[in-house]
């Protein structure tokens, strides 16, 4: 088994039928956050991956209660401007490396995926999710980054209005409000299960389906008009937050003018609004919350 050390590749079981299952696991922390000491194993783990290339990739999490729970607040909160920007734009490369894998890459969900964790599955190039976790409790699954004053940083909002309709998706990324994956939106994940011991052959049958080379679906694929519409209705609701409208904005520049500059600009908006003395408040509240 890995050993867990910043730059070791996560555990890899090696199917017989080709596949290949990563395991994410931080033992450094009470659950599975994406850090930059896991964004360095991840990025060690895609270069084991194409060193030997697999029929396809399942990713899964050994914690019970999670998938992935979003990124490291706390770290996020002790960083400088200057390393939050890199540490953003770090996370954006490797998730970007495995949106570019030839192979299909699978996230098989089970358990609580939020914020980074959402992002990361999105990336994939498919998502099965079960519809409990292993402990038979439904779990959140969403972008909550904007309840507490900040926006997604890897890529949420260029890549979950092309999975959800974007007036679904902008109104729940805009408001921070994860779903539960007992009630998901049409299309967030490609399959659902009911036991999490279906995840794997969940996982090889949809791969089975897939053409890494048409995917991750990005809003570069979507309805300009319907996304435009969504974006001008959030700028125009006098409940949005600034986070709010930063989302919209982060849309808005994805939509017309790429990719990349979609992704600065949740970079920028993400710095910005982490300095507001709205968000720093909303962040000592949940980082302190016996206070």
């Amino acid at each position: 088994m890995t050993t867990a050390s910043p730059t070791a590749a996560f555990a890899l079981d090696r199917r017989p039928d080709g596949a290949a299952v990563v395991w994410l696991e931080a033992p450094h922390q009470s659950v599975v956050v994406m850090d930059r000491v896991m964004l360095a194993r991840l990025d060690a783990t895609i270069d084991a991956l194409e060193a030997s290339p697999p029929s396809m990739v399942i990713i899964r999490s050994r914690d019970q209660r999670v998938w992935v729970a979003g990124a490291d607040l706390k770290e996020i909160d002790s960083l400088s401007d200057d390393e939050l920007e890199a540490y953003l734009a770090e996370g954006q490369r490797v998730f970007g490396r495995i949106a570019s894998l030839p192979f299909p890459v699978i996230a098989a969900v089970c358990g609580a995926t939020l914020g980074g964790g959402l992002e990361l599955a999105m990336h994939c190039h498919g998502v099965v999710a079960c519809v409990t976790s292993m402990r038979g409790k439904p779990y959140p699954i969403g972008l909550p980054e904007a309840s507490l004053g900040l926006v997604p940083g890897w890529g949420g909002t260029q890549l979950m209005p092309a999975r959800v309709p974007p007036d679904v998706s902008l109104p729940a990324m805009a408001a921070g409000k994860p779903f539960l994956s007992s009630e998901l939106p049409e299309d967030l994940v490609d399959a659902t299960v009911d036991d999490p011991d279906a995840l794997e052959q969940a996982c090889v049958d949809l791969a089975a389906t897939l053409d890494p080379t048409d995917l991750p679906r990005t809003i570069a694929s979507c309805d300009e008009e319907m996304l435009l519409a969504a974006v001008d209705h959030i700028r125009h609701d006098p409940a949005a937050t600034e986070a709010g409208k930063i989302v919209a904005h982060c849309v808005a520049t994805g939509v017309k003018d790429g990719l990349p500059e979609g992704l600065e600009m949740e970079r920028e908006g993400l710095v910005s609004l982490r300095n507001t003395e709205h968000t720093r408040g909303l962040l000592h509240a949940f980082l302190n919350p016996a206070q």
